[in-house]
């Protein structure tokens, strides 16, 4: 289960890249809704409800929730997340991670590529390649770009932990897409582009590693428009695979998520965790209620 805790924090890592690429075109005007994690949602006629950024770890001080957001979520009468993380859509997302046409990850990969992934594989996570050898190139980047092993298990992570609890309380659970869509959005890519983002990753692990705590101390900050600045030097400017990709997992997932809550925000008093980097910008989440006349409002 340890890949699908991957999956989920990669969705995050990656999030953040196509929301610098789409601020940028404002030339260093500042984001909207530039810091704050919890977030007010208010229309007339309706309860109030609660959008919360999440970060897709365990790490107690992400997980240790502020008395701000674990009133507003002890609270509130119904619970929606990215997607619910019950043991059939883990099963799905796993499943989904591995070729299932004969294919593996060797086939698709040149000879030296592949033993360039197999020694830092093995250097980071001490895997062995029969772990590896049928999984889709997508995956294999969620293994590589995650914390090791037991820095943050799957058990203590924080959307796991919001969802466990909102399941206990046996109120309303809202999933706001399906483990398959999800999934389709790294399928959008051929296996030619996933090879070429998993080789770029490999050459550029020790930067690319560097960025996980600097992203850890800025949401902890709750620092929105620090986060989306954080990889602007990463996106490539020599192939336009990574903001094809970006859009298909930011931008449409937010239209997607956004318009999937309106049942949840009509019936009030809704806590709806996602990852905070669908929260800013002129294309985040937040902005996108603003224009279905929604007010929203930072409460910390």
């Amino acid at each position: 289960m340890y890949l699908v805790k991957q999956f989920f924090l990669l969705l995050l890592l990656c999030a953040h890249l196509v929301a610098y690429a789409a601020e940028a075109e404002t030339n260093q005007q500042r984001i909207l809704h530039p810091k704050g994690l919890l977030w007010k949602i208010e229309k007339p006629g309706q309860l109030p409800s609660h959008i919360f950024g999440t970060m897709h770890v365990g790490d107690p001080r992400v997980v240790n929730l502020a008395p701000e957001v674990e009133y507003a979520f002890i609270n509130a009468d119904r619970f929606g997340m990215e997607m619910l993380l019950t043991l059939a859509a883990e099963g799905k997302i796993i499943s989904g991670s591995f070729f299932n046409d004969g294919r593996s990850l060797k086939s698709v990969m040149q000879k030296d590529d592949y033993r360039k992934l197999l020694d830092l594989l093995n250097r980071r996570l001490y895997l062995p390649e029969n772990v590896i050898t049928n999984m889709r190139p997508w995956a294999v980047l969620v293994m590589l770009m995650m914390p090791r092993p037991g820095d943050s298990d799957k058990e203590s992570a924080l959307d796991m932990m919001l969802y466990r609890r909102a399941a206990v309380r046996k109120i309303p659970l809202l999933g706001l897409e399906t483990p398959e869509e999800q999934l389709a959005v790294f399928e959008t890519m051929s296996i030619e582009e996933q090879v070429w983002m998993l080789n770029r990753s490999v050459q550029e692990f020790n930067e690319l590693s560097d960025q996980i705590p600097l992203m850890l101390k800025a949401y902890l900050n709750r620092n929105l428009e620090g986060l989306v600045k954080l990889q602007d030097q990463y996106m490539y400017d020599d192939s336009d695979i990574d903001d094809r990709f970006m859009h298909e997992l930011v931008d449409k997932r937010n239209i997607r998520m956004v318009d999937r809550m309106q049942n949840f925000l009509a019936q009030g008093n809704a806590f709806i965790a996602i990852g905070a980097l669908h929260l800013p910008g002129k294309d985040g989440v937040l902005h996108l209620l603003e224009q279905k006349g929604y007010s929203v409002s930072a409460v910390y």
